[in-house]
């Protein structure tokens, strides 16, 4: 035991238990680069507030966890933060707003022993998130870049409200002084790294690409002489970023696969596995740590540490390839009308990410074919599969997918357009194809996308960027024309009865796209009674059946069946109905790329 904190040595490392105070009492914190960026919710916030009133009440000591630190040997009172970087951040922003609140006579003390030194602040976090930092410590709500300045914005926000509702301030910061961490201190980073995969295997849960990490380091750290520790660090430092921004941007996109609460770093890292690894094709995070932790502790076993290398650095470059590739793919998407359309209005189904963005990474994505007479890129491919696949037919093959997705670095790009040709073909042939746009469509997840481009195809002209985000703040919906509680006689508009018009009522020549105000406003009139709305419309096939219910003065089974024949012609056309999926008679060119 340390004879003057009263630390445990336990194997090469100090534990401690220490209060609040003595643990920033002459120090100073940087979160490494390898970190993840600032997280904590409000609830998170709004829990530990609660349990440090309740800690005053009751006047006891409260725990807050477990902090693991490593020394930076050049400087003696700087500590790097390998792990409890949210609750330091927290505690450090609840400070600074109860500080504040205090006298003149009393700020200065607590400024000077928690917040900053000689010009010297005691924190410092990640540098893309420092001078944000500094400046909510300096009471400048700046607006956020990114999701970690999102968090820290939100959470300096809730801490000024509840403080606004503390009475006695000073008394509340000393609770705070009183507050005691598990306090793990290493000299070795790797080591602490070590430390910190041991202590929060056993508490607080980690995503599984955090314990990854920690887990290459640790066979970086024993078998490797610590050769990988600096190159994983700034491989996952990278990643975690890149993971920051893919999820702003998919945010920003109204992407519904990055918008779920429960989407991070750990779906993208499962999408990785699947393009690099042959071993399942639909691989939970956990299975995905164990598989790497088998395969590491058979080539120990064997003492076969090249291998261990060889996997290590292996993992860790096409890891981070992997998700800088996803996010050059979004930052497309917020560019390029073709991506845009793709992602944020098809919404891609997340069985396809995988292969989309290893083509990326491959380089062959954009690139520009000539496919029987028919100029298309592999992303126009992978497009035509969602919609015709994953959308109309509603089938996930992921087996397939997962399978072909972990081959195609060594195939060529005629064996890649033939493979995805047969795919289509065999899970949508033309006839099923066919079949289902004449049949009960709605509800088909593709219609907004398909509705789009048949607007661009009647107007001949495609939408911009800017329309297209305009289009998508319009929230548009799909409209049935003759209404699904009608209140007409369908015998009068020529179906035979009631049931023949249910028929029909979820059918193409049906449907159109209003938005959602519009669509909310008229509801179930009859479609004379719908003309003057749709004239008003944005989407210009919705203006085109305004017209021609007003010239003809009604909207009849006739019409319905004919737009329906009409719209899937074009569909059938633009969704490529016309090649025959047989990889014996393709005749594949490279073309120039070109950008839409």
């Amino acid at each position: 035991m340390d004879a003057r904190t009263g630390a445990l040595e336990i194997g090469v490392y100090k534990m401690s238990s220490i209060k609040v105070k003595d643990f920033f009492n002459g120090r100073f914190f940087e979160i490494p680069k390898y970190q993840r960026g600032y997280a904590w919710e409000i609830q998170n916030i709004r829990d530990l507030f609660d349990d440090l009133l309740e800690a005053i009440d009751s006047n006891s000591t409260h725990y807050i966890g477990t902090i693991v630190l490593s020394k930076d040997c050049t400087k003696d009172e700087t500590y790097y933060v390998v792990d409890g970087q949210q609750r330091i951040t927290t505690i450090t922003m609840i400070i600074k707003g109860l500080i504040d609140c205090l006298p003149d006579r009393d700020k200065y003390f607590y400024e000077r022993f928690y917040l900053l030194e000689d010009s010297n602040y005691r924190l410092t976090p990640l540098n893309r998130d420092k001078d944000y930092f500094i400046a909510l410590l300096n009471g400048n709500l700046k607006n956020p870049e990114n999701k970690s300045q999102r968090a820290m914005y939100d959470a300096m926000k809730e801490i000024k409200l509840r403080i606004d509702t503390i009475d006695n301030k000073i008394d509340f910061l000393k609770a705070i002084e009183k507050l005691e961490v598990m306090e793990f201190v290493e000299n070795s980073e790797g080591d602490a790294i070590r430390i910190f995969q041991t202590v929060n295997d056993r508490g607080k849960a980690l995503s599984n690409t955090e314990k990854i990490k920690s887990l290459l380091i640790y066979f970086s750290n024993r078998y490797l002489e610590k050769k990988y520790d600096d190159k994983i660090n700034d491989a996952f430092s990278n990643v975690f970023e890149f993971y920051d921004d893919i999820k702003q941007a998919g945010e920003n996109l109204n992407i519904t696969l990055f918008k779920n609460k429960e989407f991070n770093e750990d779906n993208i890292m499962r999408y990785h596995f699947i393009a690099y690894f042959n071993d399942n094709y639909d691989p939970t995070p956990a299975y995905i740590l164990k598989h790497l932790k088998d395969v590491l502790s058979e080539y120990r076993s064997s003492q076969e540490y090249g291998k261990i290398e060889s996997f290590i650095a292996n993992y860790i470059e096409t890891l981070e390839s992997f998700f800088i590739s996803l996010k050059k793919i979004l930052l497309k998407a917020d560019s390029l009308e073709r991506y845009y359309k793709i992602f944020a209005i098809l919404q891609l189904s997340a069985t396809l990410y995988p292969l989309t963005v290893k083509l990326e990474t491959l380089g062959k994505l954009d690139e520009e074919y000539t496919v029987n007479g028919k100029v298309i890129s592999l992303i126009d491919m992978i497009e035509l599969i969602d919609v015709r696949v994953y959308k109309t037919r509603g089938t996930d093959p992921k087996a397939d997918i997962a399978r072909f997705t972990y081959t195609i670095q060594d195939k060529t790009i005629e064996e890649i357009i033939n493979w995805l040709m047969w795919f289509n073909g065999y899970w949508m042939p033309k006839e099923q194809f066919m079949s289902a746009l004449s049949s009960n469509i709605y509800g088909n997840r593709a219609l907004n996308h398909i509705y789009i481009n048949y607007c661009e195809y009647i107007s001949d002209a495609k939408f911009r960027i800017a329309e297209l985000k305009r289009i998508s703040d319009l929230t548009p919906n799909i409209e049935h024309i003759l209404a699904q509680t009608p209140d007409f006689n369908p015998l009068a508009l020529g179906f035979n009865d009631d049931e023949d018009y249910v028929n029909y009522e979820h059918r193409l020549g049906n449907l159109t796209l209003l938005e959602k105000s519009y669509n909310s406003s008229i509801q179930n009139k009859n479609a004379i009674d719908k003309v003057e709305t749709y004239d008003r419309s944005y989407f210009i096939m919705t203006n085109k059946v305004g017209t021609e219910i007003s010239a003809k003065g009604h909207f009849k089974k006739d019409e319905l069946i004919d737009r329906t024949k009409k719209i899937a012609q074009y569909i059938s056309k633009k969704w490529w109905c016309e090649i025959e999926n047989n990889s014996d008679v393709l005749n594949i060119s490279q073309t120039s790329v070109t950008e839409e």
